[in-house]
């Protein structure tokens, strides 16, 4: 390594550095504008020249090369000088009219001050438009564009989306968008990145504009989806007034996507909820209607009054009918310590394994799957490891760029910058597909028919990695018989994918080793789910690609602690860790550590809870079983199913006739409707504790501002309503682990750590001084496991399975013509609850859509102008008709981001995979009407 001198030090530069990046290294600072270490290096702000002895002339930092021996000179008279001249140059063309954020000074600014530079007496102004561009997200004042183009690099090499560059000439030269057009015209993403990256604030955060100087910034993990992005919240006056990004974030460093970093005002909507609730009837002790007209007014009320009632109420019906006639849904927003603490209120407070959460919606078939395979049903690799040594990548079933934003602009730049061979294969032209190598676009519904078609063509070109499989794997002949049915020609038939594409995807995955496999609920959300998810670990399994980095089966879970929450054991059949309660030693463990007085006796005296070894009800079945009556009470935390459950309207009416109902939500959602009691939670930046994000990463979720009113952290409700239920039948906690007197979420999280094997060198601790962690983590010591299955799998061998292609549960015909899908869109997240109530997220997206192919629509006269009404056999919505060659003939994809008539929920079928019970979103029968007509047919002709 090379030795240079760096004003009057001994440096030691790495191979390959700039003298900017050595002098940074060691602690010197040299100004520069134009230079930042995420993007290329442009070289043209001149800021950072620097002297080097011997050297004929200045030269700028940021682009020469250390060699050994040289002398540099960073900061001399000399220097401060020219860099004092450069920065009155650009002052000239600079202007601040004054409306922008003073938050904080600028990078410009701070140079300007820092050597004295004055705007020139005959400073021009270019009087351009103050927030110019109409995005309601990026504010744009090109008075003070200097032209460094970071703005530029940005959203080339950080976001992958090319909307701005150069244009025009000479002194006229400028920042455009697009063609010179608005950013949203050249297909901005608003993820802000620009604004970001900008020196200047001519791109500022247009929500932030006018906030001022924040009191305090905190560092915390965003909300939204399973990416796990890091982000600072900054704060004034106890309100949210900008989300920045955090360099240091592990996960996502600058980047952001357009929900993380402008989709936070939902925090202080009007509409939260700030005071318990119950409803009238119980205030006044009357018995609850469940007729057509139910009552529905609501009396705010103490939290021990409300408290009270849940715990006297749930003692009553778990006396009175039993443990398991009550259920409780945990929630994949809430953090790992409040997931916990709801799956054990559930085991031990009332003495049930009911208790699921939303995976069971979107990726319990992976759980299943991956687990039958493997022995563990988590994503093997990391983001970043796909992102930067995968040589080819399967992307199936993910709509990545809008659900999961941030990795799919990571997947953007890998093909970008390192040429990944990525096949997309998805029904639908999304986004990502103009990034691929190639794109096949299956039925809805034929995915193990594709998946078997494409090992198919790798065995008989025998691409497959025997030795791997000899080593590594079981059940491998009964698996090639299955697949050896599988021909191009047979599959093409199934799937509408042509042999010859089949052939082509199949040589691409199989001699680009290593090949990750990423999917999403387009995989997950079938009657074939489990199969689906199966066929996916035998591809990885057939090519060697598991244990490496680059490759893995990499499942991108849809909120933001949905991981999390299904490790906390907030499923009907597994303790935390995924210890499975059908096993008599596991359910011991916890027994005991649990253990209540009075109890059950043993044998020898020890008092312990009896718990059952059978595992409890599905979400799907616990709605199902509080319609019929054979439930009779629902504990709910952050979870929403009257808008996202399948055929939403029979679920309505189940939630309508049950008994008891208890709510704890942030907003009164359309599950509210339903409650006999609202507990008032606390929103993501509210709140301490921990997420696991979608790849294992367990991170620390740190509050920023207070809950509105009366308002209370999630696991502090919980621990205070055991604590009642407890009382109500006078049973006292013996256990180890048995007591509810939890001092803080770290506290929990030491709980979670005895308990939970993969938890176990998880401390908040660790986390707060910057361990990066994925589980497993076996003791304190271990540094986590970012890649599973090196060596061995947990089962040992891995299992291959013979897999079958079986249809959807229903399929089109002559009444119900078309096939309806479901998915997300860039604005919105899940069922709508959060970004509904996000200002700039609802103008750029108010209502739902549904796409369907223009020779569709032709049919039908529909021109893209016309509102329509989409019916299935269980109900009808109504939505704007987004005519688009991204569906295919026969396809009709809708969003699942809007509640009442527009809710494709009203739509969508019940039917579920026998082993994950996850239901079929993804694929059944639908009609189509215009109910509006275009405007343009009602005109006079030309």
């Amino acid at each position: 390594m090379p030795n240079v001198t760096i004003d009057g030090r001994t440096v030691e530069a790495s191979a390959g550095q700039t003298v900017l990046e050595a002098a940074r290294d060691a602690g010197i600072t040299v100004p520069t504008l134009c230079y930042h270490p995420d993007l290329s290096v442009a070289g043209s702000c001149r800021l950072c020249l620097v002297q080097v002895e011997h050297a004929p002339a200045l030269a700028a930092a940021c682009a020469l090369p250390i060699s050994e021996g040289m002398v540099v000179h960073t900061e001399t008279p000399a220097l401060a000088d020219h860099r004092r001249r450069v920065l009155e140059m650009l002052l000239r063309h600079y202007s601040d009219a004054g409306v922008a954020d003073a938050a904080e000074e600028s990078e410009f600014q701070r140079w300007v001050r820092h050597y004295g530079a004055r705007p020139p007496e005959d400073a021009a102004t270019s009087g351009r438009a103050v927030d110019s561009d109409p995005n309601p997200f990026v504010w744009v004042d090109l008075n003070k564009c200097i032209l460094c183009t970071r703005c530029v690099r940005a959203c080339a090499e950080v976001q992958g989306r090319f909307v701005w560059g150069v244009g025009h000439r000479g002194e006229h030269t400028s920042i455009i968008a697009g063609v010179d057009t608005t950013m949203l015209d050249a297909r901005c993403e608003s993820c802000g990145a620009c604004a970001a990256y900008c020196p200047t604030g001519a791109l500022a955060d247009k929500m932030s504009i006018g906030r001022g100087k924040p009191d305090k910034v905190v560092a915390t993990i965003c909300g939204y989806c399973g990416v796990g992005c890091g982000l600072n919240v900054h704060v004034k006056n106890g309100a949210i007034v900008r989300v920045a990004s955090d360099a240091a974030a592990p996960v996502n460093g600058m980047s952001l996507c357009v929900k993380g970093r402008y989709g936070y005002d939902f925090v202080h909507h009007p509409d939260r909820l700030t005071k318990p609730r119950i409803r009238r009837y119980l205030v006044e002790g009357r018995a609850k209607q469940t007729a057509t007209t139910p009552e529905r007014a609501w009396v705010e009320v103490g939290w021990d009054s409300a408290l009270d009632l849940v715990a006297k109420k749930l003692a009553e019906i778990k006396h009175a009918a039993g443990p398991d006639a009550i259920g409780v849904l945990a929630s994949a927003k809430c953090t790992n310590e409040e997931n916990y603490l709801m799956q054990k209120f559930a085991r031990q407070a009332l003495g049930t394994h009911n208790v699921d959460h939303c995976a069971r919606l979107c990726h319990s078939s992976t759980v299943a799957g991956l687990t039958m395979a493997f022995g563990s049903g988590a994503m093997s690799n990391c983001m970043e490891d796909i992102a930067s040594a995968a040589r080819a990548m399967l992307l199936i079933g993910s709509n990545v760029t809008e659900q999961h934003p941030v990795f799919g602009a990571m997947i953007r730049q890998a093909v970008l910058r390192r040429g990944l061979q990525l096949v997309v294969a998805d029904p639908r032209k999304i986004d990502i597909t103009e990034f691929a190598a190639l794109h096949v676009r299956q039925m809805p519904g034929t995915d193990v028919a594709l998946i078997n078609g494409l090992m198919h063509v790798i065995l008989q070109n025998n691409w497959q990695d025997q030795k791997f499989i000899d080593e590594r794997c079981e059940g491998y002949a009964e698996f090639r018989a299955a697949v050896g049915r599988y021909t191009p020609e047979r599959v093409a038939a199934i799937t509408g994918v042509s042999a010859g594409d089949l052939q082509k995807a199949a040589a691409i995955l199989a001699r680009n080793k290593p090949m990750a496999v990423v999917w999403a609920m387009g995989i997950t959300q079938h009657t074939s789910g489990v199969r689906n998810v199966l066929s996916l670990a035998n591809l990885q399994m057939l090519l060697g690609n598991l244990g490496v980095r680059g490759g893995g089966v990499n499942p991108l879970r849809g909120q933001n602690n949905v991981q999390g929450a299904c490790d906390m054991g907030a499923l009907p059949n597994v303790f935390p860790g995924y210890q499975t309660v059908t096993d008599p030693a596991i359910t011991a463990k916890f027994d005991a550590d649990w253990a209540l007085e009075p109890g059950v006796d043993a044998a020898d005296g020890t008092p312990h809870l009896a718990l059952s070894d059978t595992p409890g009800r599905t979400v799907t079945e616990m709605v199902e079983a509080f319609g019929a009556g054979a439930m009779k009470a629902l504990y709910i935390l952050g979870e929403d199913p009257a808008m996202t459950e399948p055929d939403v309207n029979h679920v309505r009416r189940c939630l309508q006739t049950g008994e008891f109902l208890v709510l704890q939500e942030i907003f009164p959602s359309e599950t509210a409707a339903f409650a006999d009691v609202l507990l008032p939670g606390a929103a993501f930046a509210e709140k301490a504790g921990t997420f696991t994000n979608t790849e294992r990463r367990v991170q620390l979720v740190r509050p920023a501002i207070d809950p509105p009113g009366e308002a209370c952290a999630d696991w502090a409700i919980t621990a205070e309503l055991a604590r009642r239920v407890l009382a109500h039948e006078g049973r006292q906690p013996v256990g180890p682990f048995a007591a509810w007197d939890y001092r803080d979420p770290s506290h929990i999280m030491e709980e979670i750590a005895a308990l939970t094997p993969s938890y176990a060198g998880i401390s908040h601790a660790r986390l707060e001084r910057g361990d990066n962690l994925h589980w497993p983590v076996p003791h304190a010591g271990h540094p986590g496991t970012p890649v599973l299955h090196v060596g061995e799998f947990p089962c040992g061998r891995g299992r291959f399975h013979a897999v079958e292609h079986a249809p959807p549960a229903e399929i089109p015909d002559a009444d119900y013509p078309f096939v309806l899908t479901t998915g997300r869109v860039l604005y919105h997240w899940h069922g709508g609850e959060l970004t509904r109530r996000a200002k700039g997220l609802t103008e750029q997206c108010p209502h739902a859509q549904v796409e369907l192919n223009p020779a569709d629509a032709a049919k039908l006269a529909l021109d893209g102008h016309n509102t329509v009404r989409v019916r299935s056999r269980r109900g009808e919505m109504t939505a704007e008709a987004l005519v688009t060659e991204r569906v295919p003939q026969g396809i009709v994809f809708g969003n699942f981001h809007f509640p009442g008539a527009q809710n494709v929920n009203n739509l969508t079928i019940g039917a579920l995979d026998p082993l994950a019970k996850i239901p079929e979103y993804k694929a059944c029968a639908v009609a189509l009407e215009a109910v509006t007509a275009s405007p343009r047919s009602s005109s006079p002709p030309s």
